[in-house]
């Protein structure tokens, strides 16, 4: 039996309408460090040395965690989610690491789609 997942939690991402005091929760919880950098998108916050990140909550996305699954191609599942019933909250963005989307399921969960751009 084999230990490789087929889609795996690559990332994770915290939106929340308060950066520092998660900052400062996570810190505190996990010994956390964030590091702030700008982007097109606004300002964002990389956990350093876990694969998570921290923004303010826009387009339509709840505060809290969303996980990302990774993906082999994001444009074909985001389609295939919406096919399914579920809403696009954030349609493909290509980002310098990969592209990834956000997607609502239809009972109302929201979860990242994510395709590295790295060799698999």
């Amino acid at each position: 039996m084999s230990n490789e997942f087929k889609n795996p939690i690559v990332y994770t991402e915290l939106q929340t309408t308060d950066p520092a005091r998660a900052q400062a929760f996570y810190g505190e919880l996990f010994g956390w460090k964030a590091e702030k950098e700008a982007t097109p998108f606004g300002p964002y916050w990389m956990f350093q040395g876990q694969l998570a990140g921290m923004t303010a909550p826009r387009d339509g996305l709840p505060a809290g965690w969303i996980p990302y699954v990774g993906s082999n191609d994001v444009t074909t599942a985001t389609r295939r989610a919406r096919d399914l019933g579920a809403e696009v909250l954030r349609d493909c963005i290509a980002i310098p690491e990969g592209t990834f989307s956000v997607i609502k399921d239809p009972t109302g969960c929201v979860l990242g789609l994510f395709q590295s751009n790295r060799a698999q």
